[in-house]
C-alpha cells in the first residue's frame, strides 16, 4: 500500500502579533506549575510547534519573554481582583480580598515567585509587580474613599505587604479558618487607615 501523496490542509501563516499572543499565552498556561523564571524556553518553543531560535524572531531575549508573560499574568490578576462595577464600597474591599486568597490558593508557587522575584531585584519583575500593587492600591482607596494622599497611599502599600506575606505563608500552613484570615486582614486595613 502506497503512501498518500494528497496534502494536507494548508497551514495558516500567524501574523507577529498572533504568534506573540500564542507564546505568552503558552507562558500562562504553565504559570500554575512552573514560576515563569523556571519556564524553559524548549518547551514554549515545542508547544507552539516552532524552533526554539524562532521565539527569539518574537521576542529579543528570555528576559523580554519573561516581562511578557509576566505582564500577561498581572493583567490577569488585577482583572481577577476588581471588583464588578456597581459593587458597594463595602463590598469592593471584601471581594477583592477574598479573590485575592482564592489566587494565591490557585497559583501559589507562581505568585510567590512573582512576589520574591519583585523583591529579590529582578527589575522587569520589579517594574511589573510595582504597577500592579500601585493599581490595587488605587483600587482599595476608591474602594475606602479615602483621599489619595502620600500618607494612606504608604499605609495601604504597607497593608499589601502585610497581607501578601500573611496570605502566603497561611496558604503554605493554614493556623485560622479562610473566613478569620480575610477577617483579620480586612480590620487590619480598617484600623491602619482610620
Amino acid at each position: 500500500m502506497a503512501a498518500s501523496s494528497t496534502p494536507g490542509p494548508p497551514r495558516l501563516r500567524r501574523t507577529a502579533g498572533d504568534r506573540r499572543a500564542q507564546l505568552v499565552r503558552i507562558g500562562l498556561e504553565l504559570l500554575p506549575t512552573t514560576p515563569v523564571q523556571e519556564l524553559t524556553i524548549d518547551e514554549v518553543a515545542r508547544r507552539a510547534g516552532i524552533s526554539r531560535s524562532l521565539l527569539f524572531h518574537y521576542f529579543a531575549s528570555k528576559r523580554e519573554y519573561y516581562t511578557a508573560v509576566t505582564r500577561a499574568a498581572a493583567d490577569f490578576m488585577l482583572d481577577h481582583l476588581l471588583p464588578p462595577p456597581g459593587t458597594s464600597p463595602e463590598e469592593q474591599v471584601t471581594g477583592m480580598l477574598d479573590r485575592y486568597v482564592g489566587w494565591v490558593e490557585t497559583f501559589r508557587e507562581s505568585h510567590l515567585a512573582f512576589v520574591r522575584g519583585a523583591s529579590g531585584g529582578d527589575p522587569w519583575v520589579a517594574e511589573v509587580y510595582q504597577e500592579t500593587r500601585d493599581r490595587l492600591v488605587e483600587v482599595a482607596l476608591t474602594a475606602l474613599e479615602l483621599p489619595d494622599d502620600a500618607r494612606r497611599r504608604q499605609l495601604v502599600l504597607a497593608w499589601f505587604a502585610f497581607t501578601e506575606d500573611l496570605v502566603g505563608s497561611w496558604a503554605d500552613e493554614p493556623t485560622m479558618s479562610r473566613p478569620e484570615l480575610l477577617e483579620l486582614l480586612r480590620d487590619v486595613l480598617d484600623r491602619l487607615v482610620r
